[in-house]
């Protein structure tokens, strides 16, 4: 289908820049200038068959270049959402503040961020390539736009707090009363 547009398009261009020419203007046309093979071939109303030619030509013309046009637009893409580094680990949370990096799938994309846990938006703080300070239990939020498409899916992290650990379990005296010791009897 491509190359089918591609050609019926250049051919009504060459056929468009033909009839065009072989118009009779102000000054005969290219027909006249061929010693008058414009006027004979058509008789004597070639004015009005090469005006209704080149007004047919013309709206092929703009009907395939719209057609073209919309055919051979690029897919609008949509931005693949960015990825925190480091990853917020469950296991082994952080206890001090740590620099995080915004990486983007794509170096055009704009990445926006927020640390507060709303939802980012063109709006929001945008990442220049320096990385976010996150303290221990904050939540960052990113999201990816691309100069022309759609906006990339939400990422969330969550950098934990590490718990407390548990109390070490301690000794404690048994709260049971003793019981005397049993009695045997003796042996003879």
């Amino acid at each position: 289908m491509d190359i089918f547009l591609t050609t019926l398009f250049i051919v009504i261009c060459v056929l468009l820049i033909l009839v065009v020419l072989l118009q009779k203007g102000r000054g005969g046309g290219l027909g006249a200038a061929l010693g008058g093979m414009g006027s004979s071939a058509f008789g004597t109303r070639v004015g009005d068959v090469f005006t209704w030619v080149t007004i047919v030509l013309t709206a092929l013309f703009l009907v395939l270049a719209i057609g073209a046009t919309m055919w051979f637009r690029p897919p609008v893409r949509q931005a693949i959402a960015p990825q925190f580094r480091p990853m917020p680990n469950p296991r082994d949370p952080i206890t001090t503040e740590t620099y995080v990096e915004i990486l983007a799938a794509d170096e055009t994309d704009q990445i926006f961020y927020t640390t507060d846990g709303s939802e980012p938006t063109r709006d929001s703080e945008h990442y220049d390539l320096n990385p976010v300070k996150v303290r221990p239990g904050m939540t960052l939020k990113a999201i990816a736009y691309p100069n022309r498409g759609r906006p990339s899916g939400l990422v969330t992290a969550t950098y934990g707090v590490r718990a407390p650990s548990p109390p070490e379990p301690t000794t404690r005296p048994s709260t049971r009363p003793a019981r005397p010791p049993a009695t045997r009897p003796a042996k003879p």
